[in-house]
């Protein structure tokens, strides 16, 4: 007995619905069809299909066989598909959900690397600092530090981000430099909003086995890294921001470190698919690419170093 090809019988009739409908697309008559799943039947020794004169409907053991057999077929369907691809040059669009401040600290910098190295590749990139819908906005990879939204997806933990209290030369040459954490009261500061929660992120320090949260009163408050980044720079107050995302300001000292015996707090940085699917070979490439580039970055271990 041929059971692939009674398999494949049993698979499009329970999708189509009837005999005739499958064997239209399998080339075969109803009769044919009818005689394949029969067969079937007898070597599995349940019945799969109620019959009457009319239509087919699946039985329990049929719909249970069938999530079995389409589990089956997806696999080797995926098998055939990474064999194609092997010997194939990978193309088309991946689409790239990365948070504002990563993508200007990083990301743009690496896409010029990838497309160089993949010139069938496109880069849809999405640019938002809120969790993408990855369905409506159709997302093949996201970057995102913090706790993963879901746990649906499948993600890599690329590393571990130091956060860096600094401020800029010129406003602690006008404000002085906080000797303490009950000093930062008396300073300007920027702070950023979660634009996930619309809550103000507290800014958090370690020093041995205790940590510690203040509720810091922004006179700046954005809901965007990079404004945050850019007002430090530019003398607007003091700030906790991710130190890759500061790593060249404080190399050329347009930064300071500030209060370096408290330790900040350190948030994860992953890189995620979702879940549920085979990745095709562009979207692996990607994120094999954005993986090794990050993990291995000199901006994180510099700014830890900071």
């Amino acid at each position: 007995m041929d059971h692939w090809r009674s398999i494949a019988s049993f698979i499009r009739s329970a999708q189509t619905g009837s005999f005739t409908s499958a064997g239209r697309e399998l080339g075969m008559t109803p009769q044919a069809v009818s005689n394949q799943v029969k067969m079937l039947e007898r070597w599995v020794g349940v019945r799969l299909f109620n019959r009457t004169t009319r239509q087919i409907g699946l039985t329990e053991e049929g719909a249970n066989f069938l999530a079995y057999c389409r589990a089956g077929v997806g696999s080797i369907e995926d098998g055939v598909r990474e064999l194609r691809e092997m010997n194939e040059e990978a193309a088309g669009t991946v689409r790239l959900a990365v948070p504002h401040g990563l993508c200007q600290g990083l990301i743009v910098d690496l896409m010029v690397d990838f497309l160089d190295a993949y010139p069938r590749l496109n880069v849809d990139l999405v640019v938002q600092n809120e969790i993408p819908d990855l369905v409506r906005q159709a997302i093949d990879v996201g970057i995102i530090g913090g706790t993963l939204p879901s746990n649906s997806l499948v993600a890599r933990r690329i590393t571990t981000v130091q956060m860096i209290l600094c401020a800029s030369p010129e406003y602690l040459q006008r404000n002085g430099t906080p000797k303490s954490l009950d000093d930062l009261s008396n300073h300007r500061c920027v702070t950023l909003r979660n634009p996930r929660t619309g809550k103000i992120v507290p800014w958090e320090f370690r020093q041995g086995n205790d940590v510690l949260t203040l509720d810091i009163a922004g006179a700046l408050i954005t809901n965007d890294t990079e404004t945050q980044r850019r007002a430090v720079l530019n003398g607007a107050g003091i700030g906790q921001l991710a130190g890759f995302f500061v790593a060249p300001q404080l190399r050329d000292g347009k930064l300071k470190p500030l209060l370096t015996d408290y330790m900040s707090y350190s948030l994860e940085l992953y890189i995620y698919t979702p879940g549920g699917r085979t990745l095709p070979k562009r979207t692996r490439l990607l994120v094999d690419f954005l993986y090794n580039r990050l993990s291995r970055h000199s901006d994180f271990d510099k700014a830890r170093r900071a």
